[in-house]
């Protein structure tokens, strides 16, 4: 014990020294009344014109995406812009990488509006994803800046995104399927561009453009618990026929069958725990788990949906069930 001594007395100092550090040191002088409110007034002078500024700023990227996306040449144009000045003028790329993809993309704009195939056709409609893409960022942008109370205007604009990506999915398959990701994500010539990177990121948003899933859980599914509760079945239904349309599209055909075997059901699982815990009706989400178990008794997670509906009728029971009469 003694030889510890000398060591505790080295560190408490330290550790003392670390627990003040730690707490915001006072002011020793302070400022009058009138000097308060000078600096008040100067700093909201100054929020003021950042937010006007910030405001008019990407107003003015937005008119250019809106413009962007209103034919196929106008998209691409716009990401070829963007890439030359990114790679080349910032980043020093060689020039001829960069204008070997401005004319890739340029003959499949031309191959498209002859109507050809062949080979290229497997890469899918890069013109369309490119504009699928933008909209997306468009869409993120303008659900970064809206206020909480106006986040909800972004579901029906989403919804319909979601209808169009799905529509589209016969031409997004291939290089295509990428490049919607590319147009709108961080890294992206547009983003990086227009450094956009810090516009990104919004709490009850997601950042892929291709997640139909992902719209659903972070914005869609969480807005409609308190504004329409009533709704949430009929939007998991939308979620999940809109996820099987998109994938049935951009996988081939055992894939789809095997998704349909494995994953579906367990989607589906997922759409009766989820209205178990936060939809209009109990007894319907659990009329749906015993559905789904009868339906699916071969599924591999079916022993664990035996028990967990065990537990939720325990649960919803007036009186707590035992184990042997639960089973």
């Amino acid at each position: 014990m003694k030889t510890l001594l000398p060591v505790v007395l080295t560190v408490l100092p330290f550790c003392l020294f670390a627990q003040e550090s730690a707490t915001p040191a006072t002011p020793a002088e302070k400022l009058t009344e009138l000097q308060v409110n000078n600096v008040l007034s100067q700093l909201k002078v100054l929020e003021e014109d950042i937010l006007s500024k910030r405001g008019n700023n990407l107003s003015t990227i937005l008119a250019k995406l809106n413009a962007a996306i209103a034919s196929d040449q106008s998209a691409l144009k716009l990401y070829t812009d963007c890439d030359v000045l990114v790679n080349v003028e910032r980043k020093e790329e060689g020039k001829t990488e960069a204008r070997q993809r401005a004319e890739q993309m340029e003959r499949a704009l031309e191959r498209k509006s002859k109507g050809g195939g062949g080979a290229a056709a497997d890469e899918g409609d890069s013109a369309l994803a490119i504009r699928l893409g933008i909209r997306y960022l468009i869409l993120t942008l303008e659900a970064h800046e809206a206020k909480d109370e106006d986040f909800k205007k972004m579901v029906p604009k989403l919804q319909s995104y979601v209808n169009d990506l799905v529509a589209s999915a016969p031409k997004l398959h291939g290089r295509a399927l990428g490049m919607v990701n590319r147009a709108c994500s961080d890294g992206s010539p547009i983003v990086e561009a227009f450094q956009l990177d810090r516009y990104l990121n919004r709490e009850g948003w997601s950042n892929s453009p291709t997640n139909i899933g992902g719209m659903y859980s972070a914005t869609i599914l969480p807005l409609a618990e308190s504004e329409a509760k009533n709704s949430l079945p009929d939007l998991w239904d939308a979620r999940i026929n809109a996820e099987g349309a998109f994938r049935k599209e951009n996988m081939t055909e055992p894939e789809f069958i095997l998704w349909g075997q494995n994953e579906l059901p367990a989607l589906r699982w997922q759409r009766a725990t989820y209205l178990y815990q936060k939809g209009p009706s109990l007894i319907n989400a659990m009329a749906d788990m015993l559905k789904l178990i009868k339906d699916n008794p071969s599924h591999p997670d079916a022993p664990d949906w035996v028990s967990q509906l065990r537990e939720f009728i325990n649960e919803a029971s007036p009186t707590p069930v035992s184990t042997e009469a639960a089973k």
